[in-house]
């Protein structure tokens, strides 16, 4: 799981795991790929950190489960900040911004 998260760590400046996170996971026989998603106090969710191999097959969906958490614990919408290669994955999701060569990511949930 460690080494699957270790890139876009290394790449955003973070740990690969905090305390206050939440760890998602797909698993089809193998572990294909992990995220790391939290709540905020400003009523949005945030998606961490997330890597894996062949991600046009389960980006989306993975991001939908992790979107229905937040909805279910009241967040108003999704974010998340990362590589703009994102944005092809993520149908639905608007840009907010670029900063630093991450691109800001939003998908508001209903």
């Amino acid at each position: 799981m460690k080494a699957l998260l270790e890139p876009a760590a290394r790449r955003g400046g973070v740990p690969v795991l905090a305390p206050s996170e939440a760890v998602w996971a797909v698993y089809e026989g193998h572990l294909r790929a992990v995220a790391t998603a939290r709540l905020t106090d400003a009523g949005h969710g945030e998606i961490i950190l997330c890597g894996g191999s062949e991600a046009k097959e389960w980006a989306a969906p993975l991001a939908d489960m992790i979107c229905e958490w937040f909805r279910d614990e009241g967040m108003k919408a999704a974010r998340i900040y990362g590589r703009r290669g994102w944005v092809r994955l993520l149908p639905g999701w608007r840009v907010i911004g670029c900063q630093n060569g991450f691109t800001g990511l939003e998908k508001v949930l209903a």
